[in-house]
């Protein structure tokens, strides 16, 4: 093979990536606009923002990764903080993450930044059951410093799953839980767990909640 012949050969591969490339982040950005049309939709009477976390590689890992947040529309109503970007691992289940809040905080941007990155390894991808240690409070002053990935039951189900490009997008909740309550999810169960916290009507957004454990 003459050497024009291994250079041209070359450059067409690499055009056919480029090809592969554009393909892959053009579909990105379809879901990225689906999701934020379904976010203002589900929500139309509330507030909204948009949030970027710059800090970190989660742009590297998640080109596009964003946060959004719905406002509350009275009293009684939470904050709730929405990831957009963590579907873009390139699993077949495709997943976003929310967390709810009594109130406004940028650390809630940075828990879903750093979710989602944890997400995007393989070994690590979350599912429902899922337990985290979120390395810190929730919200500052709580005791409780875990999270558990759980079903969107706080959320009309209309708004915990978004249709993006024939492919069901699932919000997933992440719910604070205490040091006790993440052992005994690992030790006993994750149904027994949620039956527990259920049972036990604690406010899960209550900063100062007590384990339930």
């Amino acid at each position: 093979m003459s050497k024009e012949s291994r250079c041209g050969h070359g450059e067409n591969i690499s055009a056919n990536r480029q090809g592969v490339w554009d393909e892959v982040m053009g579909h990105s950005e379809v879901v990225h606009e689906a999701l934020q049309r379904h976010l203002d939709t589900s929500w139309p009477d509330r507030h909204h923002d948009e949030f970027r976390w710059t800090l970190g590689p989660i742009e590297e890992v998640l080109p596009g990764f964003a946060v959004h947040r719905v406002s509350p529309l009275g009293p009684g109503d939470s904050y709730i903080y929405l990831s957009t970007g963590a579907f873009g691992v390139g699993d077949e289940s495709m997943r976003e993450f929310f967390i709810m809040s009594p109130t406004e905080s940028p650390r809630h941007v940075e828990t879903l930044a750093m979710v989602a990155h944890y997400h995007s390894f393989p070994q690590h991808r979350l599912s429902h059951g899922s337990v985290l240690d979120a390395g810190r409070p929730w919200v500052e002053g709580s005791e409780n410093r875990h999270l558990l990935v759980s079903w969107p039951y706080s959320l009309d189900r209309r708004a915990a799953i978004c249709m993006a490009e024939g492919q069901e997008v699932t919000y997933l909740w992440l719910i604070p839980i205490s040091t006790e309550e993440a052992r005994f999810a690992r030790e006993v169960g994750i149904e027994a767990l949620e039956e527990r916290l259920e049972d036990s009507g604690v406010n899960l957004l209550d900063p100062l909640r007590v384990s339930t454990v």
